[in-house]
């Protein structure tokens, strides 16, 4: 009869429940000083409690087996109701089925090291939008690009291409220093009128020079 008492589980206990509630004093690094039951004790955040606990929140927390106090969740901060969530480790977000969407009324920052994006499509849109990059590079098979006005200020530009067709309704270039055009073959077209206006002008062909027209003026 002694054996079976000792194997006995009783239903009712009178030890302090492993769930309680209680109130951060302090939080230093990973230290989170509580107050439970008007004991001062170390506590823990719990590997799911994402949010960063403050001093006066009050807190659930969980006892194991070797005394350790976890903290599980905030349920109340009084006063301002600023929230910072830590991971501790690698985070990977996903939405199997569905979306994910982030709104804001203010603002949205992202700030990383290295930042990566890779979509079928991406769209972006603002009313005013200022990029500054230290150095860019642009690889595709098409650019479309549609815009009013357009102003480059550089020091020195270099453009490769197979293949370039300008058309322009007007177009004005000043240049202050020089200006040098090397191609191998150039031909220029007006419609209406062709004029060439300098101080000095100086014409070098190696073989041969034709000027044609019904009428030629010099002088």
């Amino acid at each position: 009869m002694n054996n079976l008492a000792k194997n006995l589980i009783p239903i009712h206990s009178n030890n302090v429940p492993d769930i309680r509630t209680g109130s951060v004093i302090s939080t230093t690094f990973d230290d989170i000083i509580v107050n439970m039951a008007g004991k001062s004790i170390k506590a823990k955040k719990a590997f799911s409690c994402i949010t960063n606990p403050q001093p006066n929140d009050i807190i659930i927390c969980a006892e194991n087996e070797d005394g350790m106090v976890y903290i599980l969740g905030i349920i109340e901060r009084p006063g301002a109701q600023k929230m910072s969530i830590s991971f501790p480790s690698e985070v990977d977000i996903r939405a199997d089925q569905g979306s994910i969407n982030i709104h804001s009324t203010k603002n949205v920052a992202i700030a990383s090291k290295n930042m990566n994006c890779f979509s079928k499509r991406a769209i972006h849109k603002s009313q005013e939008a200022i990029i500054s990059y230290d150095n860019i590079t642009a690889n595709g098979s098409e650019l479309q690009a549609s815009f009013k006005t357009v102003r480059l200020i550089s020091n020195l530009i270099n453009t490769m291409a197979k293949q370039v067709i300008d058309k322009f309704k007007g177009y004005i270039r000043c240049t202050e220093d020089n200006d040098m055009v090397k191609s191998g073959q150039m031909n220029r077209q007006a419609d209406g009128l062709y004029s060439m206006d300098s101080k000095y002008t100086i014409m070098n062909s190696k073989k041969s020079t034709k000027i044609d027209g019904e009428k030629i003026l010099m002088g």
